[in-house]
């Protein structure tokens, strides 16, 4: 059968079509660290932790952080779209003295474990 070399090529693209949804662009660091009580330009340490994180499992970077720009003020301001994960990451790499920042670690504790 002429099509039977090719059989596998579904299976490809139906991995690449979940790998794609799973790096989705979900969220805008700029908006997670305001949600966190972080003022405009902080969270830059954590972003960078959430980012070696990703690394260091060796989960593509570049499809979790996507730099894009935002005008903010009548400004142009890098900024970072993430994934689920990478969002997921810069929560848990940020400073948990900020009483948003701990809850939001304690949500999804509490979401993923049960006391």
């Amino acid at each position: 059968m002429i099509l039977q070399p090719f059989d596998y090529l579904d299976e490809i693209l139906e991995n690449q079509h979940r790998h794609e949804q799973e790096t989705a662009v979900a969220y805008y660091a700029s908006e997670v660290l305001e949600a966190l009580g972080y003022e405009p330009g902080q969270g830059e340490d954590a972003l960078r932790r959430a980012m070696r994180a990703c690394a260091a499992l060796h989960v593509p970077v570049e499809l979790n952080f996507r730099k894009t720009y935002c005008s903010y003020a009548g400004q142009m301001e890098p900024d970072w779209q993430l994934s689920p994960l990478a969002s997921y990451f810069l929560i848990v790499n940020c400073d948990p003295s900020h009483p948003q920042v701990a809850r939001a670690q304690l949500l999804f504790l509490k979401k993923h474990r049960s006391f």
